[in-house]
């Protein structure tokens, strides 16, 4: 990939990355509830699947979904339900105290993305716009994948630190207590969002 390419790609796929999304909200709110060190688990679970989701997108996975509609629209539900779970999680844990409340562990990161339909956009733009199968084949097929990982990877720990530095200023107790409320929130409204879209 040459420079201009390569700003092309980052410019066409980082707004996406870091843009508001399921994943990036729990991050934040995990990041600002447990800190960097105890994100880190979801973290993984959700870049393992990235990866593996960008690998199947590359090698025709969006073949099957747009050729049976109904495999699509299973995830899209599947996908509202989890966040709704989530978000009934993270009410609860408002109403817990701290010593109760646990972080989102490798498992819920796996769940997490692979009912996150906001990410599979992100592999079909970057394919549908930067991979010739004529000249590159494999190796840039892997390469893009990588390229991506390192991107989601960065934008997921801009929302782990950006949550954990939110907390930091609003370390006052009696706000603490409604973050996650306001997260729980914001899950709310992604899942009815993703619902009716």
């Amino acid at each position: 990939m040459n420079t201009s390419t390569a700003i092309a790609w980052f410019a066409a796929l980082a707004p996406l990355s870091i843009s508001p999304g399921p994943a990036n909200v729990l991050f934040a709110a995990s990041g600002a509830a447990f800190g960097v060190r105890a994100t880190m688990p979801f973290c993984l679970g959700t870049n393992l699947v990235c990866i593996l989701q960008s690998l199947a997108v590359g090698f025709g996975l969006m073949a099957l979904v747009t050729e049976r509609p109904a495999v699509a629209a299973s995830l899209k539900v599947a996908g509202v339900l989890v966040l709704l779970l989530l978000a009934v999680r993270f009410f609860r844990g408002a109403a817990a105290t701290a010593r109760t409340a646990t972080p989102l562990r490798f498992r819920d990161g796996v769940i997490v993305e692979l009912l996150n339909a906001k990410y599979l956009l992100i592999p079909l733009v970057m394919f549908s716009q930067f991979y010739d199968a004529q000249q590159a084949g494999l190796s840039q097929l892997l390469a893009l994948t990588a390229a991506l990982a390192a991107l989601t990877l960065f934008s997921n720990l801009v929302w782990v630190v950006g949550g954990r530095a939110l907390m930091a200023l609003l370390a006052d107790e009696h706000i603490a207590r409604y973050q996650g409320i306001f997260f729980g929130s914001m899950l709310l409204l992604t899942a009815l969002w993703l619902a009716t879209g």
